[in-house]
């Protein structure tokens, strides 16, 4: 996709939001056409590309540069509000501060063996509400004593416990349990965004449905129902596409395996954490 006519043409018009968003900031057309390309999966389509966020790659290219500009703009736009919101997670002023300070290290003074975090935005969705995620994440790992170098990816929901080590799920068959592994994650796939990102924040990384309002900046009650409904949806499509699969009804489904609802709520209760670099 990368050099053809129409992606030439999404990149001129996503660097020049850059532009119009950030005049202090200087980043040619090449520079930022070699950090989308840097930052986005190869299979990335037009559609996708358009939907982009010109601003939020611009400020990275550019902060990436070391430009003096734009990293003012990252520490005052972007950092200074975030210390409001961290300040109201448990630990105040003081946890927000070692955030803030192991943010800067993370995206301006990475390990040797390491890479910016800039590297990790690729510009779907808007700068702002990524860092956010990021930052109370961070947050919630100083909490739990956690690596802060780690972070987690949409994978570690899909992490099913043994049937050893989960005794409310031996009543399901090895077989069956492949299947059921398959069609969980299929399933996963299918939901929107924010929804696979409420699911990951509640249930492997722990955030209260407090702390979920504080990152989307919502009431706890809308929070509360973002999660209800991404959690339904999420055994409704499993037990449809496990039906299907293996070619039951789903009153036959619940009759050989028992209540596959209740079982799945339980395992999505006792989800691994897994982190990827």
């Amino acid at each position: 996709m990368w050099r053809t006519p129409d992606a030439e043409k999404i990149l001129v018009e996503l660097h020049q939001q850059g532009v119009e968003a950030w005049p202090a900031i200087d980043v040619s057309l090449e520079r930022f056409s070699k950090h989308v390309e840097a930052v986005s999966p190869p299979t990335l389509d037009l559609d996708a590309l358009a939907k982009l966020s010109g601003e939020g790659l611009t400020l990275s290219a550019a902060c990436l540069d070391q430009q003096p500009a734009a990293m003012s703009i990252f520490e005052s736009v972007y950092l200074a509000p975030l210390s409001r919101v961290l300040a109201k997670l448990d630990g105040g002023s003081e946890v927000a501060n070692d955030v803030l300070q192991r943010l800067r290290a993370q995206f301006f003074a990475p390990s040797p063996t390491g890479r910016s975090s800039f590297f990790a935005y690729s510009g779907a969705g808007a700068f702002a509400v990524w860092l956010k995620v990021i930052a109370v994440r961070e947050a919630q790992k100083m909490r739990r004593g956690a690596v802060a170098t780690n972070t987690v990816s949409d994978d570690s929901l899909s992490v099913m416990p043994t049937p050893e080590a989960d005794p409310e799920l031996r009543f399901m068959k090895l077989q069956h349990r492949a299947h059921f592994k398959v069609c969980f994650q299929e399933a996963l796939s299918a939901l929107g965004k924010r929804e696979r990102s409420v699911l990951r924040m509640s249930l492997v990384e722990g955030l209260s449905i407090d702390d979920i309002g504080k990152v989307y900046d919502v009431h706890r009650a809308t929070a509360a129902r973002w999660l209800t409904s991404a959690r339904e949806q999420l055994v409704r499509d499993c037990r449809v596409k496990l039906a299907e699969r293996l070619g039951v009804s789903e009153t036959e489904l619940d009759e050989l395996m028992g209540s596959v609802q209740s079982n799945l709520s339980i395992s999505l209760g006792q989800l691994s954490v897994s982190r990827t670099k």
